[in-house]
């Protein structure tokens, strides 16, 4: 079987990570296969969520520190600059497509794993999941934007004391702390996921995409730059299909009929 698995259905990309004898610790060329996917399906017309999830009961422990599909040279300086730049490679583009997102955690999240559902717009978790910022324990430093993502989601303090003790973060502790957006029974999980992607799906894509543009550009703007951003991103939306649907349909008294065009 192969170690990730790809499948495209009613405007859904569902990518499952597919090594649960491994609890999902991913290799280079998983992840390298993994960037050129998320690239095609950000230009593909047809995709309008994406949801990454795993089988097993590990959703991702981070790198494949067993060896193979990496590169011979990791455990050097330079090798382990260059491979921590690849994970942070599928992290921005998770952040930044012009799509959503959404993560289905099924277990243990671990490392740039814990990081990679992180990077997620939105993140559900069995409750079973848990979180875990492992670098620590390792003798390493965070990587795959974990000292990134982690500070804005749930603060600076918080966000130190997840990362200096490398303890486990359960799933309702996770919501509590702002992390992650839902947490559901486990064998409830893809059920959610996949109807909440649906909704996502059916929505109007371009609009999201500069939502989420915008959204992450507001952490490093201030508001006179912020309110010039959205100004050009307003009239931006005005050449889209979906904004004059929205209109045509309000003003019709329907509900709109989007294309994510």
């Amino acid at each position: 079987m192969p170690d990730t698995l790809f499948e495209v259905k009613d405007s859904i990309a569902l990518i499952t990570l597919n090594r649960a004898e491994k609890l999902n610790s991913v290799t280079l060329n998983q992840l390298e296969e993994l960037i050129i996917k998320l690239n095609g399906f950000e230009q593909d017309d047809s995709v309008r969520a994406v949801l990454i999830t795993a089988t097993g009961r590990g959703f991702c422990t981070g790198a494949d520190l067993s060896g193979g599909g990496g590169r011979h040279d990791v455990t050097t300086p330079m090798g382990m600059k260059l491979s921590a730049h690849i994970y942070g490679r599928i992290c921005f583009t998770l952040a930044t497509m012009e799509k959503p997102v959404i993560a289905a955690v099924n277990g243990i999240a671990a490392g740039s794993g814990c990081n990679l559902a992180l990077s997620c717009d939105i993140i559900y978790a069995a409750r079973s999941a848990r979180f875990i910022q492992i670098f620590v324990k390792r003798g390493m430093c965070p990587d795959c934007g974990g000292t990134y993502f982690v500070p804005r989601l749930i603060g600076l303090a918080k966000a130190k004391e997840l990362f200096f003790s490398g303890d486990a973060v359960d799933a309702q502790t996770a919501l509590d702390l702002g992390m992650i957006n839902k947490v559901v029974d486990d064998d409830q999980l893809m059920n959610e996921a996949l109807a909440y992607a649906g909704k996502l799906a059916q929505m109007p894509t371009r609009s999201i995409g500069m939502i989420k543009r915008l959204l992450n550009r507001s952490f490093d703007s201030d508001l006179l730059t912020q309110i010039d951003f959205e100004a050009a991103y307003q009239g931006l939306a005005t050449s889209t299909s979906d904004m004059r649907e929205g209109w045509t349909s309000f003003f019709e008294k329907r509900e709109p009929r989007f294309q994510g065009k």
